[in-house]
């Protein structure tokens, strides 16, 4: 396992996602390029390109820069960078939905956007499109998920993120308000990645299911979302990784990553981080036990529910892995949150 560090600033990176054709990357003397996302800053200054020069063994050569974009109207009126994905020519970026670790749940949080993906590789301006959902895709995803039997939210959780929401939703009269509603769920997206069909896969962090495992929603309207003004987010099937996590230790996703089809490599781990006074925590210490681990799964062309994995990498006491991606030779590059700072982590399979 080969480690660099990315000087990144803020130091909160999340997920990965691979970037560029061969012919882009051969132009700039490079042979891998990811985006990762910085968590801590708006959507425009969220995006970090990581590169490595051709040639350089997987253990040197690699560099990382910030992308400045322009959101236009959009700007300054995001936070929480959690996902990326790339598609069809963009890279788009996602909020996590949720709210700081004492709540409330937080408009802010609740978007999706996307930039070109050649606009990243030069110096010139980036520009940014910006679709806020002011709560659309919590509600989505909590419709999709009425069915599943997920851990109950706890009364800490319901108090600060659904019910402060709610009444702070009447008492400012907000746009939102009456979207969330008393039986949500809070959810925390922290994964995304596009099936073949176009759907684009979210893992979320939180909730998970009654028997801890990780819980994915298809989002089914995402080009419509930026085409039209009036489009409110789809959401479709929700599959269960049901072999990852237990009762005992409960899992959330935290990556994403595909090489074309519907298999998947994921990162999977705690639901929130300890230590920080969290209160999903507070409601489900046992949240706080699992170790991370990367594993591939499959979905099946059928709409379904339960699927299975098998595990490539065990961290042990690496906790904060925050994004995967497989390159072309099958190497697994991960992007890791270590104290004061952001490092790529390599896993070469012989």
């Amino acid at each position: 396992m080969h480690a660099t560090d990315l000087h990144l600033e803020p130091n909160e990176a999340s997920d990965l996602c691979r970037v560029f054709s061969p012919d882009v990357l051969a132009r700039h003397g490079w042979d891998r390029a990811f985006v990762t996302v910085l968590d801590e800053t708006t959507a425009e200054d969220a995006l970090a390109l990581l590169v490595h020069s051709a040639g350089a063994a997987l253990d040197e050569g690699w560099s990382a820069r910030r992308i400045h974009a322009d959101a236009g109207l959009s700007a300054g009126k995001t936070e929480d960078a959690e996902a990326c994905a790339a598609r069809d020519g963009y890279v788009y970026l996602l909020g996590s939905q949720f709210g700081k670790k004492a709540g409330p749940l937080s408009a802010k949080r609740s978007w999706i956007a996307r930039v070109p993906e050649q606009s990243i590789a030069g110096d010139g301006p980036v520009p940014m499109e910006i679709v806020r959902f002011r709560f659309g895709l919590h509600r989505a995803v909590n419709d999709a998920l009425a069915d599943v039997d997920l851990l109950p939210v706890g009364r800490l959780g319901q108090q600060a993120y659904v019910e402060a929401t709610i009444a702070r939703g009447q008492l400012k009269a907000k746009s939102w308000d009456g979207t969330i509603r008393a039986a949500d769920h809070p959810i925390n997206i922290e994964a995304a990645e596009f099936r073949a069909n176009g759907n684009l896969l979210l893992g979320l962090r939180y909730p998970v299911t009654a028997d801890g495992h990780p819980v994915l929603v298809e989002l089914e309207n995402v080009d419509e979302l930026f085409d039209d003004p009036d489009a409110v987010p789809r959401c479709g099937n929700a599959w269960i990784l049901g072999d990852a996590g237990s009762v005992e230790a409960p899992v959330g996703l935290r990556a994403l990553d595909t090489r074309g089809g519907d298999v998947f490599d994921a990162v999977v781990g705690d639901l929130d981080a300890s230590g920080k006074s969290a209160t999903v925590l507070a409601d489900h210490p046992e949240g706080a036990v699992a170790d991370s681990e990367h594993i591939r799964f499959e979905l099946p062309p059928e709409a379904g529910r339960v699927v299975g994995s098998k595990v490539v990498h065990h961290f042990g006491d690496v906790r904060r892995v925050e994004g995967v991606a497989v390159d072309d030779e099958g190497h697994a590059h991960y992007v890791i949150d270590e104290e004061g700072h952001v490092a790529l982590r390599t896993l070469v399979f012989e």
